[in-house]
């Protein structure tokens, strides 16, 4: 391996490593939703889409939380957008930290950009009122949106 070579390796790993924020941390440790087969229509009772916000990562677009009879869903709109990090995953909490409160690993995120919907058994007796975009390899949050509290 010349010099330069090694360099280059060397040079990608600290910046790998410098991401603000970033760590090897564990991700959170939070139970995986139960996916229901989506069934093209939300539930009815729809909140208000509300826009994301960047936590150091840039974001556009807004989510919809809709819950009923126990199924929840997320509908990202067709302008949303985020950086393309490792790992992003969504996430329903009772607050906007991923590591705390009642959270419940959604999915994986579909993709950075478009479009997207997703269908999960909501567990009884929680009311979650933020949605949040998570690395998890890093164990840091990407995004957020504060939604009207759901049961």
């Amino acid at each position: 391996m010349t010099q330069l070579e090694n360099a280059v390796r060397t040079f990608a790993l600290v910046a790998a490593l410098a991401i603000p924020g970033c760590s090897t941390a564990v991700p959170p440790t939070a139970p995986d939703a139960v996916t229901v087969a989506d069934g093209g229509a939300p539930p009815a009772a729809a909140t208000t889409s509300v826009r994301w916000t960047g936590v150091g990562h840039r974001v556009a677009g807004s989510v919809t939380f809709s819950a009923q009879n126990g199924v929840g869903r997320l509908d990202f709109s067709a302008d949303f957008s985020v950086d393309d990090l490792p790992g992003p995953f969504v996430y329903v909490n009772t607050t906007n930290n991923a590591n705390t409160g009642k959270p419940l690993r959604v999915s994986a995120l579909k993709s950075v950009s478009g479009a997207q919907s997703y269908t999960f058994q909501l567990p009884a007796g929680a009311s979650y009122s933020w949605v949040l975009l998570w690395c998890d390899p890093f164990n840091v949050a990407i995004a957020e949106a504060a939604v009207p509290a759901t049961l």
